[in-house]
């Protein structure tokens, strides 16, 4: 993976974001790492962690879902998406 020399951070979006290669090299050329992983899924009602591996101290993780952790990004940096949703899957 080549980052784009202007990069400062490094987003990682996943049900189990562990992308420690990528991780290693963002932080290599000195960029922070944020997360946005709930650290677990709901199986049968019960929810069950899986936390991040790889994580370090200086990481920031916002522990929700892609969906509305990034609706509230959008929301807090004045950024108005056509046909967001906050709660559930986008449909057409």
């Amino acid at each position: 993976m080549t980052f784009d020399p202007r990069a400062k951070a490094l987003l990682v979006i996943g049900l189990h974001a562990d992308r420690r290669a990528v991780q290693a090299r963002a932080r290599e050329r000195g960029m922070r790492v944020f997360y946005v992983d709930p650290e677990g899924l709901e199986e049968n009602s019960v929810f069950k962690e899986y936390p991040i591996e790889g994580a370090r101290d200086e990481d920031v993780i916002v522990r929700q879902g892609a969906i509305k952790a990034l609706g509230r990004l959008c929301e807090l940096a004045g950024i108005t998406v056509p046909n967001a949703v906050s709660d559930g899957p986008i449909t057409r």
